[in-house]
């Protein structure tokens, strides 16, 4: 391991295959003396034709999993691989970056130009054919501009952006990266697929939280307007536990009367907390759709599940009933085998480590001392190494059938567009995965589905999507969706309209009002009717009548008897007298 010019940037050479760490200065200065000083290193005229620099631009940190801490392991494994297959040809790689505490994403991509820069124009041997091997973080647009620029070619490994399919814009940029190149296309496809067209994004914004989910949301939400869809985006900024539960409640009402299906970024802890609070905000039941992404298995992420021993635990698992979970990587059963082989060597060198620095004591380390370490085995993000790994051998598989097929052209591959353009359309079988490559040099990617089973309580796959060189995508079904008892989604908008003012609702209600007020006017002015018809008709019998006022039968009996007992006792009085 070589440390040049230490007031810019510090270069990670991994010597023989062999990663070297450095835990001491002292350390540092032998290993120097023993590499040789930067006048020492191999020239053009020393190695002859065939001198591959590759350069990955990185940095030392903890905050996301595209670090060198993460995936340095296979720059010693891909290194190797990429060798064995080349014996003849003169291959070596550098991690460069920068020294003024590049600890993060943001720093990365505020610094990363001026990196390469000093690298190209002080660094690079002169006839050598230079290749940038990188996972990306939030810095791909501006590595981009600078391998567009000089003609060099750039492979990604985790990142990845859709600019790169635009040849005109990125002409020397491939990638071996599970993620979709336009995430928008994806989501496009699922909500097409469910009528959806008035969706609400939520990036839950956690300082500390990885990079990724303001990625896929950014993306996603760009690429939905450009669609036509009508899309409302909220950002969860707030970092006080009482400030992010009243955020989040102001988002859950303007939500309430915006849409029904909202796509959520973050972390599944921050999705908890979510759910929790649209369950106090009656907002989970089976017209809610809330889709959640998940990047890929890892703890940085969480476990996105109910069960946490906790004492909310039923309240999550009935809000998860309205929770459609995206597994945004998601990697077959195939060639797991040497994949457990390869993750078995690279937790190898890991466990030779003694990293257990906690990320809120990141900031106060050395950032050079700090980049001696790799994270322990358990912190692995496999399905990243991976694809850091797959970037190498790909690159030597190439190299070697030019090589065997007689096609190596020394001035064709110093060109980037060339060079990137000898893997268009081109199938690559490695010992842990295949890479598909298209036209544009973009590795086509499967998402899962996920929901789940109420009777179970487990999250299950019930679609697959796959998507083709064309970016389309197939979609395969593996179970039929359960919705509340239903298997079908709710619809994009409820039949009286987010806030049950829509015009035909409110129509309807008129019309029924209408109705009920003539009734009650037809009830009222036949009663009137009746009570006239009444009196009228009493009228005209006292008008018609002569014996109208004669009294009826019993009662003329009844007064008879009174009269006829009044006269007899006035005529036992007189005869007293």
């Amino acid at each position: 391991m070589v440390r040049k010019k230490a007031e810019h940037y510090f270069v990670v050479q991994y010597l023989g295959g062999i990663m070297v760490k450095v835990v001491s200065w002292p350390l540092l200065v032998a290993i120097c003396h023993v590499a040789g000083s930067p006048s020492s290193w191999p020239t053009s005229a020393d190695i002859g034709a065939y001198d591959f620099e590759i350069v990955t631009p990185t940095y030392c940190g903890i905050d996301s999993l595209f670090s060198v801490n993460y995936i340095g392991a296979t720059y010693a494994t891909g290194m190797k691989e990429l060798r064995e297959a080349n014996p003849r040809l003169n291959v070596t790689h550098r991690n460069i970056m920068n020294s003024n505490a590049t600890t993060d994403c943001l720093i990365q991509r505020s610094n990363v130009q001026d990196v390469l820069a000093r690298w190209y124009y002080q660094e690079k041997r002169t006839n050598s054919i230079p290749v940038w091997i990188t996972p990306g973080c939030m810095e791909l647009d501006y590595v981009n501009q600078l391998a567009h620029a000089w003609n060099i070619l750039l492979i990604t490994t985790v990142n990845i952006d859709a600019t790169i399919r635009n040849k005109a814009l990125a002409p020397t940029w491939i990638a071996t990266t599970r993620y979709s190149s336009n995430c928008g296309e994806f989501y496009k496809g699922f909500l097409q697929r469910n009528n959806w067209t008035t969706v609400a994004t939520v990036l839950d914004l956690d300082l500390n939280g990885p990079p990724i989910f303001t990625n896929l949301a950014v993306t996603t939400a760009r690429h939905l307007k450009e669609y036509g869809y009508k899309l409302t985006s909220f950002i969860r900024t707030a970092q006080d536990p009482a400030a992010i539960t009243l955020q989040i409640d102001a988002i859950l009402l303007a939500v309430r009367g915006t849409c029904r299906v909202v796509l959520y970024y973050g972390t599944a802890s921050a999705l908890r907390h979510f759910l929790i609070r649209a369950t106090k905000n009656d907002m989970i039941n089976e017209n809610y759709v809330y889709i959640a992404s998940r990047p890929m298995p890892h703890s940085l992420f969480g476990s996105f599940t109910w069960q946490e021993g906790r004492d909310d635990d039923e309240i999550v698992r009935a809000a998860y009933r309205s929770v459609i979970l995206v597994q945004v990587i998601y990697a077959d059963e195939a060639q797991q085998v040497q994949r457990d082989k390869l993750a078995f060597i690279w937790k190898g060198l890991s466990n030779t480590s003694t990293l257990r620095i906690p990320r809120e004591l990141v900031l106060t380390q050395n950032p050079f001392l700090l980049c001696t370490y790799l994270v322990s085995a358990e912190l692995q993000p496999l399905i990243y190494l991976e694809n850091n790994h797959g970037a190498f051998q790909m690159l030597g598989k190439m190299l070697a059938n030019l090589t065997q097929s007689g096609d190596f052209d020394f001035s064709t591959l110093k060109s980037g567009r060339h060079f990137a353009a000898q893997f268009y359309f081109k199938t690559f079988h490695l010992d842990h995965t295949t890479i598909s490559l298209n036209g544009a040099g973009v590795r086509a990617t499967t998402q899962a589905i996920k929901q789940l089973n109420n009777d179970t309580g487990e999250i299950e796959i019930f679609l697959i999507a796959r998507e083709k060189k064309d970016y389309s995508y197939e979609w395969q079904t593996i179970k039929s969706p359960s919705w509340y008892g239903n298997s079908n989604f709710p619809p994009n908008e409820p039949f009286c309209g987010f806030a049950g003012l829509a015009a035909v609702c409110l129509e309807k209600e008129s019309h029924w009002k209408g109705m009920l007020t003539v009734i009650i006017i037809v009830i009222f002015l036949v009663s009137c009717a009746l009570f006239i018809a009444t009196i009228l008709a009493r009228v005209y019998i006292a008008r018609h009548t002569l014996n109208w006022w004669l009294l009826n039968e019993p009662i003329l009996q009844s007064v008879r008897r009174r009269l006829s007992s009044i006269i007899s006792k006035k005529g036992s009085n007189s005869s007293l007298h």
